[in-house]
Formats: C-alpha cells, sequence, structure tokens
C-alpha cells in the first residue's frame, strides 16, 4: 500500500456509496472511513442557524431566490465549499500521516480538491435510472441508515438528480471515473478493483 492511501467517493443518497464504502474499506483492511454527512453535521453548531449549511441540500435554493435549477446548484456549492474545507483538511492529515481512509460524500465537487487530485484516487457513483434510485432511496432503511427512512429525500428525487448531473459533468473535467450501481454488486466488484488498483 502507498504511505497514504485516500479513496473519496461521491455520489448523492440511494446510490450505494456508504455501503460500498464499508465493503471496500473492510476487503482492503482500510480503518477509516468518513461520511460527508458526518462532517456537515460536525460543522453546524459553528454557523448561524439561517446558514446555507443548517439548510437540507435540497433546499438550499431558497439561499438564492427562486426554485430554479441555477439556485439549487449554487446551493449545493455554497454548503459544498463549508463541508470541503474540513474534508479537504481531513485528506491533507491523512496525506501527512501516512494513514490510509476512505471519504464518502454528497459533496463531490472536484473544483474544491484539485490541488490534491494526484494524490488520491477518486470516483464518482450514480445511478442511472430514476425509478431505481427512488425505490433505492425508499429502501435504505434497511441496510444502512436504519433510524432514517428514506421516504423524505425520494420525495426530493428531482433535486437529488440535478446535483448528480453537476457532480458527473465536473468529474469529466478531471477523468474521474464514473460507476453506475444499477447493478449493485458489480458496481460494487468494479469499484473494489479501482480502489484496488489505486494503491499500487
Amino acid at each position: 500500500m502507498k504511505d497514504s492511501y485516500i479513496f473519496l467517493l461521491g455520489g448523492v443518497p440511494g446510490v450505494g456509496k456508504t455501503s460500498i464504502s464499508g465493503y471496500i474499506a473492510r476487503e482492503l483492511g482500510i480503518n477509516i472511513v468518513i461520511s460527508g454527512d458526518y462532517i456537515r453535521e460536525s460543522l453546524r453548531p459553528f454557523f448561524p442557524v439561517d446558514d446555507v449549511i443548517n439548510m437540507s441540500v435540497y433546499d438550499s435554493w431558497k439561499m438564492f431566490g427562486e426554485n430554479t435549477d441555477e439556485n439549487l446548484i449554487k446551493g449545493f456549492i455554497e454548503q459544498g465549499k463549508k463541508v470541503n474545507i474540513a474534508t479537504h483538511r481531513i485528506m491533507e492529515r491523512a496525506i501527512d500521516n501516512g494513514e490510509p481512509m476512505i471519504i464518502e460524500t454528497l459533496y463531490f465537487i472536484p473544483d474544491h480538491f484539485k490541488d490534491i487530485m494526484g494524490k488520491i484516487c477518486s470516483a464518482y457513483l450514480y445511478i442511472d435510472s430514476k425509478s431505481l434510485h427512488v425505490e433505492r432511496l425508499n429502501q435504505r432503511q434497511e441496510f444502512t441508515h436504519f433510524n432514517s427512512p428514506g421516504v423524505r429525500l425520494s420525495q426530493n428525487i428531482d433535486n437529488y438528480r440535478k446535483i448528480m448531473k453537476y457532480s458527473i459533468n465536473a468529474s469529466d473535467g478531471y477523468g474521474i471515473r464514473k460507476f453506475d450501481s444499477t447493478d449493485y454488486s458489480g458496481a460494487r466488484e468494479m469499484i473494489l478493483q479501482f480502489a484496488r488498483d489505486g494503491m499500487v
């Protein structure tokens, strides 16, 4: 294994990034797995109640006016800036300390990590089918988020998929690998192999 190995996996809720991150960690013997949701949650007390970071990402457009695609992405990026300052620092510390780590995050905005992209392994996970995406969100309570029903999230599927599209397009400029988890088991094995290849 490299002296430092960071695997950054992006994706919106319901695509399987939490369960796949855990699987990769077990298979590769990586002991540190961090969720972008928990990074955001830890930051919230340090910001005013009405700050964008204290909103659900699918409602973040409200900080910029009307409910438009442009304002949704503005809200997502604004939240991402704050979360990714912390995410960036965590990755820098792990690189300096030589600590292998996996971070899974909704806030996959490659521009926020461009200075360390060459030092980390990154991929983006998505689901091509909207109907399957809704189904997975509604099922996630059975597998990973046991006290967090996905119905609230699936009701906002259109906004999540707009964020997904933005992150996919943003990844293109960096040559980041993208994996469709329509076939969950197949995607899981492909991402594991991709992560393993990045370790040597």
